[in-house]
């Protein structure tokens, strides 16, 4: 069983080839040589709200930061070709980060990108 635990809220995504992030970055307060969990028992997971046009897709991504104000790419997912509304992009936690974490999407698109919506959060469980 699978139980959300963190959530980063609800990213919009507008503009292709144009990075977002979550709503919310979490502040896990956890010292440098705790680890987080074994994957895949801790995951992060991306769901779209809305089908994407089939000219559109994505790419996620997982930042950290010491201090949260200055972010550092540490997980980047495969680029998602037009998912439709509440597919789920599953993607195995790193074992070690530093004390905050936010998500983000770069929108991808070979026209225009049509807005939509994606929530975000941790999920331990398998």
């Amino acid at each position: 069983m699978r139980d959300a635990l963190l959530l980063f809220g609800t990213t919009s995504l507008a503009t292709k080839d144009t990075a977002v992030y979550s709503a919310n970055s979490l502040n896990l307060n956890l010292p440098a040589t705790q680890k987080t969990g074994r994957f895949p028992a801790v995951t992060i997971v991306f769901q779209t709200n809305a089908s994407f046009a089939a000219v559109d897709g994505l790419i996620p991504f997982l930042q950290d930061s010491a201090d949260g104000s200055s972010w550092k790419t540490i997980l980047t997912g495969a680029e998602v070709t037009a998912p439709v509304s509440g597919e789920q992009i599953v993607m195995g936690m790193p074992v070690e980060h530093r004390q905050y974490l936010r998500t983000g999407v770069t929108p991808k698109s070979t026209g225009t990108f049509t807005a939509v919506t994606i929530d975000s959060w941790i999920e331990l469980g398998k």
